[in-house]
């Protein structure tokens, strides 16, 4: 898996509901490339592996912000398709998380590949994490960010 080298960091997408922009979704997997065959030209690239739906930067920071405003966009064309229901707009996004494709199936299968490579890395360091510390890390970055749509990632080591 030659895309698996190019995995700087896996983690999860929250969608926080308001009625204005995001209907009640699930988490989904977020995965964040550095393509360097790219050379200059956006090397990076932010996936959420569920909905298929990916955008690129030139730094990991731009190609988040770039994913986020194609999720809002995306959320936006399921609402108008759904007459600006909520729950009708959910369904459909749901239905499209959840319905898989062989693309989804190599992506998650990178995911847990970075996954496992991370909890390696972290048993091998000796470092014994608490996962009641690491949740509560996590809770507090998600809380610190005041948008509808938010991640948290976890970095793999060079």
């Amino acid at each position: 898996m030659a895309l698996l080298e190019s995995v700087i960091a896996f983690g999860k997408i929250f969608f926080i509901p308001t009625k204005e922009s995001v209907p009640p979704l699930p988490e989904m997997n977020l995965l964040f490339l550095k393509e360097d065959e790219r050379g200059d030209v956006f090397p990076w690239r932010a996936a959420c592996i569920d909905l298929e739906i990916d955008a690129v930067g030139n730094s990991m920071d731009e190609a988040w912000k770039n994913l986020k405003q194609a999720l809002t966009m995306y959320i936006d064309m399921e609402r108008k398709t759904s007459n600006n229901s909520d729950i009708e707009t959910a369904k459909r996004i749901i239905e499209a998380a959840f319905t898989p494709t062989e693309q989804k199936a190599e992506y998650i299968g990178i995911y847990r590949q970075a996954k496992l490579k991370y909890t390696m890395a972290a048993i091998a360091s000796g470092k014994i994490l608490d996962p009641i510390e690491v949740e509560m890390q996590r809770l507090r970055k998600l809380e610190a960010i005041k948008e509808p749509i938010r991640y948290t990632t976890n970095l793999l080591a060079a």
